[in-house]
Formats: structure tokens, sequence, C-alpha cells
């Protein structure tokens, strides 16, 4: 095989790219990574999951030092937190994965070429270099995973270049902790921000356009988790748009007017308002792949575009834009381009982590999905606040909802809201997955205590209702 030529291009340095290339590596398979920047990771490493997440425990750990003297403790604490200190850990964390990204790909001998690739037809690829020198490749398979950028609303006069006012990747290039901050949008990125920035002793404005915050998730999960935050000091403002974007004089920040004629004065703005595909200037018209309104690229059931040996996945085809998804969505892409049996797993076995304070972890359908499609449900509901483990640690904050078919007695869905969310949805992954009865929680021994007594305590929730 020609030293130009890959049984897999994969354009992109994210999770999705990642786990494709290293995948087909691993059958025996010639894999290539092009990056336009000269470092791995993508957004996932730069920024997105990793440095929000590290930021997430950066609060949580500062938070919890103000919870010392729940455990007898006399801790000192420093009465503010600067933005150096929250931002440590996180470029601390991300200069590991860079290292631990391109020791991956050299132990599985997968190519890296440094550039901007774009497709000139379904086996050719085209990468220029930083030097603007270009070079084409040959390929059996084509693998489109560039991820998503912020989406910048064009028609709200939002002035960005104000250096007040930033999107969730500029938010890194903050120059100064603020004393206050507006968030629009109340989706996943927003309310994760708003959290962390909440418990750091910020002033968050959380405003959203829908009824209420993180719509797509159960009412009831949403509901709590919204008083949650109005009870740790976020503001939240629902059915609210911006209408109006006024500087104060001396960067002092901005004056918000919202369309109900609300107005709130905050020292910063984060606007969280979605995400739109990477698809510029890949050259996707050279083969005829037209990407759809929010920059998607539409694949079917195995991530294929209307070109066969062109797929793509990851955050580049929408929802649910997860690194652990994305991960999932590379290694089957390359099994099925080589003909190696692969199963499809169903959007609502994918368990969904976010990574609020509390954390917020759900799988399968909502109580509302199940309302629609007329099944025959039953719901067990425990309180953390009644679980013991949660007692001696202090994390008693939140519930976890369990949704069974009354007919099957399987297990539907499981939705958190804890400190712990996004581990304990793993014994529910599991039980929804395997297709497990409610009762599997009721007659099985757990260690105790636990937090995973919730499951035990809903479960008997659950059988209790149908009395």
């Amino acid at each position: 095989m020609s030293i130009n030529r890959f049984d897999l291009l994969a354009i992109g340095g994210g999770p999705a790219a990642q786990k494709a290339a290293i995948q087909a590596s691993k059958m025996g398979k010639k894999a290539a990574i092009i990056e336009k920047d000269p470092y791995l990771g993508g957004g996932c490493v730069h920024y997105g999951t990793i440095p929000s997440k590290s930021l997430q425990e950066t609060s949580r750990f500062y938070r919890n030092l103000k919870l010392s003297k729940l455990h007898g403790l006399q801790s000192p604490q420093t009465a503010t937190l600067t933005l150096q200190e929250l931002m440590f850990r996180a470029s601390t964390v991300i200069e590991k994965e860079e290292d631990v990204t391109r020791e991956q790909m050299i132990e599985n001998r997968v190519t890296t070429l440094t550039g901007w690739g774009t497709i000139i037809d379904a086996h050719h690829v085209e990468v220029t270099d930083s030097a603007g020198r270009k070079k084409v490749y040959e390929t059996e398979n084509i693998l489109i995973a560039t991820g998503s950028s912020p989406r910048r609303p064009t028609n709200e006069n939002i002035p960005f270049e104000d250096g007040l006012i930033y999107d969730s990747d500029g938010l890194f290039a903050m120059k100064k902790m603020p004393t206050s901050l507006a968030v629009v949008g109340a989706g996943i990125i927003g309310s994760e921000y708003a959290t962390i920035f909440s418990h750091i002793g910020v002033q968050v404005h959380l405003f959203d356009s829908q009824s209420r915050i993180l719509g797509f998730l159960d009412e009831d999960v949403s509901g709590e988790m919204a008083r949650i935050m109005q009870q740790s000091g976020i503001s939240i403002h629902v059915g609210s748009s911006i209408t109006n974007y006024k500087k104060l004089t001396n960067d002092e920040g901005y004056e918000l007017t919202t369309n109900k004629g609300e107005v709130v004065r905050v020292q910063q703005v984060l606007i969280s308002r979605g995400r739109l595909g990477n698809v510029d200037n890949l050259g996707l018209e050279s083969v005829g792949i037209i990407p759809n309104d929010r920059k998607q690229i539409i694949v079917n059931e195995n991530y294929q575009t209307n070109i066969s040996n062109i797929y793509a996945c990851g955050d580049v085809i929408g929802f649910p834009s997860l690194a652990s998804v994305s991960m999932y969505q590379g290694a089957y892409v390359a099994k099925h381009m080589f003909g190696y049996p692969s199963v499809p797993v169903d959007a609502e076995e994918f368990p969904i982590g976010i990574y609020t304070l509390p954390e917020i972890a759900t799988i399968g359908p909502t109580e509302e999905a199940l309302q629609a499609r007329g099944v025959s449900y039953g719901v067990g509901m425990a309180k953390f606040d009644t679980i013991t483990r949660a007692q001696i640690s202090g994390d008693q904050v939140g519930l976890l909802k369990i949704l069974f078919d009354k007919q099957s007695r399987r297990v539907l869905g499981v939705h958190i809201i804890s400190d712990k969310a996004t581990e304990l949805i793993a014994l529910g992954q599991c039980v929804v997955n395997l297709k497990a009865p409610i009762e599997y929680f009721t007659e099985h021994i757990f260690n105790y205590p636990t937090m995973i007594g919730a499951y035990k305590n809903a479960a008997n929730d659950a059988l209790l209702r149908e009395k």
C-alpha cells in the first residue's frame, strides 16, 4: 500500500475520530486522523468535556470546603476564588490529556496528519498544512468527525466583540472573575456553567425562552433541578428572551432587557444557545453532501451519509453530542465500514450525564414520553435525604426516579439528580439494557450504607404504589 493511501481517513482529532482510527488499526487496517491543530483531542479536550468538568470539580471542591463544619472541621478557606485558581486544574488536565491522546495514536499505529482536510471526491482528501503546502491522500473510506462550535445568533445583535460577552468556547479567555453573570440558554452547557459559577460565589441569572430549564428531561427532574438551583442562589428567568444588550460605562458590564420587560445588570454574559456542526470548507459540495440548517450532517442508522463510503459521527451529526456517545459511534463506524459485526444501540439506551452541581444522569424514556406512547407504566421515587450514606457524606440533595412497564415488569428508565449521578447511573444502565424487572432491586442485596441504596428505596416505593 502506498504511503499516501489509507483504508480510513478520519477528519477531526476528537473522541469519535480517535476511536474509529484505533478500532480500524486493531482490525489490521491502515488509518489516519487529520487534525487542523498541532494538538489532538478536539473540542472535547480543549473547550468542552474535559475543561468544563475540571471546572465543575474545582467548584465542587470549593463548595465542600464551605461544608467542612458539617463534619466538625474548622478548615481555613479563602473568602473568594480567583480566576487563576478556578482555571488551574483545567489547564493541568488538558495538558495531560493531550499527552495521553498522542501516546494512544502512536501505540495503536495511527498516523496523524496535521493540517486542514478537504474532501476532493469519495476517495481523495487534500491536507493543507500551516505553511500552505498541500498533499492529496487516497482512502477507501472517509469519516467526518469535525465536531461543533457554539451557535452565535446573527439576528440578535449580540456584541461578542466587546470582551464581556462570551460563548462557551470563548469562556476560557475570560480575563477576570465576575461578581455577577448572565447565562443565556438553560440547556446542558448553560446549566452546567450556571451551577459552576454559582457555587464559587458568583451571582448568576439563568435565562431561557422555554417554559422550563433542561426541557428535554423528565419533568420531575427538570423541576427539582430548578428548585435546587434557586436554593443555591441562581435567579431563573424562563419564558424570557433578551431583547437588548446595553453596555454600561467603564466596562462595568451589561444591562439586559427581556421580552417581559425585566431589566438585569451583570458584569459578564455567557451565551449558550446551541451548537452548529463544523462543516464549512470541508468540500462537502464536491461529493453532494448537504448539511441541515444547523450545519449537521444527515446520516443513516450506520452513520453513513448519502455517499456509502463517507461516514459522519460525533457532534457534527447532532444529538446527543456527548463524548461518550461519540466514542461509541467512532468504534461502530470502523466495524461497519470494514464488514465486522456491530449492533446499533438505540438512542434511548445512551446514558446522558449532565455535569451540573449536583449532577443529572438519565437513561431511557421520560414519564412524559411513556404517556405519549400509551405505555402502562409504574413510578418509584427516592429522595437522597432519606439515604443513610448521603446523610453521612452530606450529599443529601437530589432524587432517583425509576420507570417500569407494569405488564412486562422490566425497568424502562432511570433519572437521577445527585452529586454522584453520573456514576450512579451505571447500575440503572445495566438493568435497563439487560431488560431486568423492577423486582431486581428489591430481591438482591446491596452494600449498606451506599448511595446505591436509593435504587432499592425507589423500587420499594414503586411496588408500594401498586397496592
